[in-house]
């Protein structure tokens, strides 16, 4: 008997016996979050031999694995420096905690992100060891499965540098610091934490194998070369391999055309179609970034950091700022994903990468090799200027060019849950906690402090006796 399947924007017909094997993988991965989360069920539950036989079960299953990803966007944007409190916050106390950096609510999300994260992995591992049973009829499908195992490795990839990022501690601080666990295959295992250096080796290695393949989907929702070069240019600006991060994301740039950063081509990345001007995006069938929301009518629990401004022409003001009345006055409050809710429009695309952050990648790393800030403020001048916003200063060096950098790349992407990121890597100030409505700094969180690096859950270490945990945490088994 068969059945069709609507997966994101996706369509495949397959068997039962089929679907009930895709169904087991993410139970099987699922099942993973209330014990050790690298204890997956042994490889003889994905044994069946008709499991992935074709490129259409390949194919459902990378998109199960795809719906598995975790999404915290809202969180890690609470954690950095996206927002400030409004005041209703003291409305929902978690929130508040969050983002006073409470060590109960930073453990708390390390558990969730940590789980589902490497469950993401385990699917990720089922699939690509079952993709050798794939009968290919022709030439067309050798490409399809090609495809697939440079998105699982891609998909992998993505995983294993967000683990890396929030439960370690920044790459130039110590390369050979304990990073996280590498999961490569199915079973039990305990092993050990990897350094930073061979998780970023190994992270890099995924990546360039999928970037091999030739891959140009033509959703959004699929990994594609693309995005694995812009993933490249990422990783290697971490690792401060400043000329590859430059060489990769050139190679992305080559991709961007003129009408991408129009005000019609800014606002096609929130709406619900497939579009060029997004390189990588989440599909969702689910409300998303809902939370920030107390009601319609009192607002939202944090408004944008008030040190986040436009000019009257930038574009980008009409979907990155939604004014809002709170507290008798006018308040900015956070436009993309949460405008399209209170517009009561569907959200189907999590942006995850688009071409601007290319250019604030390449931008950042040529401010960092000798003789090049000239062409950092070039690079960024020519994403600010067709924005219509205000170009650099043409004088900027060391670190007060890569200052202004981040605070345009604040402006930028506030709210995707990617500053928190830089925050950590760049470590070149204190993080200001912000009182109601950012009116003072209330306290600020020290470049040193430990909660820069997530706590190892201790449903992980408390079956697997090789882990470390990360210092300024207790180790409670």
């Amino acid at each position: 008997m068969r059945i069709t399947l609507h997966i994101g924007s996706f369509t495949v017909t397959i068997m039962i016996k089929k679907l009930i094997y895709i169904c087991a993988v993410m139970v099987g991965s699922l099942s993973g979050l209330s014990s050790c989360s690298l204890d997956i069920p042994p490889s003889d539950q994905y044994s069946d031999p008709d499991a992935i036989v074709d490129i259409s079960t390949a194919r459902s299953l990378l998109s199960s694995v795809y719906s598995l990803y975790p999404h915290y966007e809202y969180e890690l944007s609470i954690l950095g420096d996206d927002f400030c409190p409004t005041s209703i916050v003291g409305k929902d106390m978690s929130l508040k905690n969050l983002y006073a950096w409470q060590d109960n609510s930073i453990t708390t999300l390390a558990e969730s992100l940590w789980g589902e994260y490497y469950n993401t992995i385990a699917s990720c591992n089922a699939l690509l060891e079952r993709v050798d049973n794939i009968t290919l009829e022709n030439a067309s499908e050798e490409k399809d499965k090609a495809a697939i195992i440079s998105e699982a490795k891609a998909l992998k990839a993505l995983c294993y540098f967000n683990l890396l990022r929030l439960f370690a501690p920044a790459y130039d601080k110590n390369p050979q610091a304990d990073g996280i666990v590498l999961k490569d295959e199915l079973g039990l295992a305990f092993p050990k934490r990897s350094s930073i250096e061979t998780c970023t080796t190994t992270i890099r290695t995924l990546l360039t194998e999928a970037a091999a393949v030739e891959n140009n989907p033509d959703k959004n929702g699929w990994l594609s070369q693309t995005a694995v070069y812009y993933l490249l240019a990422e990783l290697e600006l971490y690792a401060g391999q400043y000329g590859q991060a430059v060489t990769y994301a050139e190679k992305v740039l080559e991709k961007a055309t003129d009408d991408m950063f129009t005000e019609n081509g800014y606002g096609r990345l929130w709406e619900t179609a497939s579009c060029k001007e997004r390189i990588f995006a989440f599909y969702t069938s689910k409300s998303f970034y809902a939370g920030i929301q107390f009601d319609a009518t009192n607002g939202d629990y944090f408004a944008l950091n008030p040190a986040i401004t436009y000019g009257d022409d930038d574009i980008r003001q009409a979907y990155n700022v939604y004014p809002f009345e709170m507290d008798g006055e006018s308040r900015n409050l956070m436009g993309k994903y949460n405008k399209w809710n209170k517009e009561s429009k569907s959200i189907q695309y999590i942006n995850v990468m688009r071409y601007a952050g290319a250019y604030f990648i390449a931008a950042e790393a040529y401010s960092r090799q000798t003789g090049q800030e000239g062409k950092a403020i070039e690079k960024m001048n020519e994403y600010l200027e067709a924005c219509q916003a205000t170009p650099m200063e043409d004088d900027l060096t060391g670190t007060d060019l890569i200052e202004a950098i981040h605070k345009e790349k604040q402006k930028e992407f506030a709210g995707e849950g990617v500053l928190y990121f830089d925050l950590k890597r760049l470590h070149s100030g204190g993080l200001s906690r912000l009182s109601q409505w950012g009116d003072r700094e209330d306290t600020k969180i020290k470049v040193d402090d430990y909660r820069w690096c997530f706590p190892i859950p201790r449903s992980e270490y408390k079956y697997n006796e090789n882990i470390t945990q990360n210092e300024g945490w207790p180790l409670n088994r």
